[in-house]
């Protein structure tokens, strides 16, 4: 409690009845899935399937990587469409014809943006990625 009062994140494990209130109180409650009581793993936010306490830190790593991938392909998608947007705002505020159709422009997305925007979501994780 004094390290949630002092802006910590807070994860708690437990795998019995008695570990329940505690789970609940944490941040983020790991029951055990194999020797946990079905009180814990009710209360917890989530289950490790193997009792592993390395599962955890490999979970926190992927997840991070997915973020990581999410936020790059974001960034891309953004990038590569503002300029695809302008014309069409061009058009609604000052009445210029428009240089490409709708349809035209989403041949040019497909043939160009689809590949890089998906292989960003599979890039390698960072040296740094349990640094932040």
């Amino acid at each position: 409690e004094n390290c949630q009062r002092s802006g910590e994140i807070v994860a708690v494990t437990g795998d019995g009845v008695n570990d329940a209130p505690a789970l609940k109180k944490g941040d983020i409650g790991i029951a055990m899935g194999i020797a946990g009581k079905d009180v814990s793993k009710e209360a917890a936010d989530m289950i490790l399937m193997d009792d592993n306490f390395a599962s955890i830190v490999n979970g926190v790593e992927e997840g991070r990587l997915i973020f990581d991938n999410l936020k790059k392909s974001i960034a891309y998608t953004l990038s590569s469409n503002i300029p695809e947007i302008a014309p069409f705002l061009c058009y609604i505020a000052a009445k210029l014809p428009l240089p490409l159709s709708t349809v035209l422009i989403l041949c040019v997305d497909l043939g160009t943006d689809m590949f890089p925007a998906i292989s960003m979501a599979y890039e390698e994780k960072e040296a740094d990625i349990m640094d932040r």
